[in-house]
């Protein structure tokens, strides 16, 4: 709302646009301070210049563009993050039995794969599995 000269170009359009979408019967019972406050807040959350790396690549496939983003930097933000709760915990230990199970049925399929061809990597030895595989599903 306010062309205050504290802000960067960019961050005065941020303001501009958030401070626009509040209803105006709502927008209009702010103070100064309050407003002040709501521009300040905005200001520092839309700075982008505060990164020592900020990539941001865009890949068009076909009709479809997509973005990736990659930002390093010294973290500034005045509240703490949440620290790692049992729901991380969880959603990590989903992701590891995920992988373990993706892991071993890709051994599992190569090694079917092996023995379907015939190929025998220890002589006189064998696991069993292509035997079990061939009397319960290919007969």
């Amino acid at each position: 709302m306010s062309s205050n000269s504290k802000y960067t170009q960019s961050q005065q359009g941020v303001i501009d646009r958030i401070v626009h979408t509040i209803p105006i019967e709502i927008r209009d019972t702010f103070d100064k301070k309050q407003l002040a406050a709501i521009e300040e807040s905005i200001a520092i959350n839309s700075s982008y210049d505060h990164h020592c790396i900020d990539f941001r690549p865009v890949i068009g496939i076909g009709r479809w563009r997509y973005y990736a983003v990659f930002l390093l930097g010294k973290d500034r933000r005045k509240a703490p993050r949440r620290r790692a709760s049992i729901t991380t915990v969880i959603k990590a230990l989903a992701v590891v039995f995920g992988l373990f199970f993706l892991f071993v049925s890709a051994v599992l399929t190569l090694y079917l794969i092996k023995s379907a061809l015939g190929i025998d990597i220890f002589k006189h030895f064998s696991f069993g599995i292509w035997d079990y595989f061939k009397a319960h599903f290919l007969n």
